[in-house]
């Protein structure tokens, strides 16, 4: 059925739904499944007084953060039986990330949640699940949480 299977996960509700529907197929194809996630840089800002600071976030607290998703991720895979082939944190735009760890493993199905962690962007330029289905050249399955 399925060689190589990659779960794209954000942290969400609806990622860890895709996590367990990915692992239960990952299972009944004897697949590898392979995690990919894409920390996204957001700041944080304080009122102090009449002014707004923003904290500036730094790659080290991306990358610990991406981390820590992932060790979440790889805990509730093995829990499910599964344990991942391999896990990639990217570092670039979400949909490119997850297409191109699709292509360097030879995927043939990629799944997601269907809304994740998206913000009121994602409304008028389009969901990573959407760019992703667009752009792949596997099958695409959106897990709706």
């Amino acid at each position: 059925m399925f060689k190589t299977i990659i779960a794209a996960i954000d942290g969400s509700d609806p990622s860890a739904k895709a996590l367990e529907m990915a692992c239960d197929l990952a299972k009944m194809s004897g697949a590898e499944l392979h995690l990919v996630h894409s920390p996204q840089l957001e700041t944080t800002t304080i009122a102090v007084g009449y002014a707004a600071v923003e904290i500036p976030i730094t790659p080290e607290h991306i990358r610990e953060a991406g981390q820590k998703v992932m060790d979440k991720a790889i805990e509730r895979a093995t829990e499910r039986g599964v344990t991942p082939s391999g896990s990639t944190i990217g570092t670039g735009d979400a949909t490119d990330d997850i297409l191109n760890t699709a292509k360097l493993h030879d995927a043939d199905l990629i799944v997601m949640g269907r809304r994740g962690l998206g913000s009121l962007a994602s409304l008028f330029l389009g969901s990573v699940s959407q760019k992703v289905s667009h752009g792949a050249t596997c099958s695409c399955l959106t897990v709706h949480h």
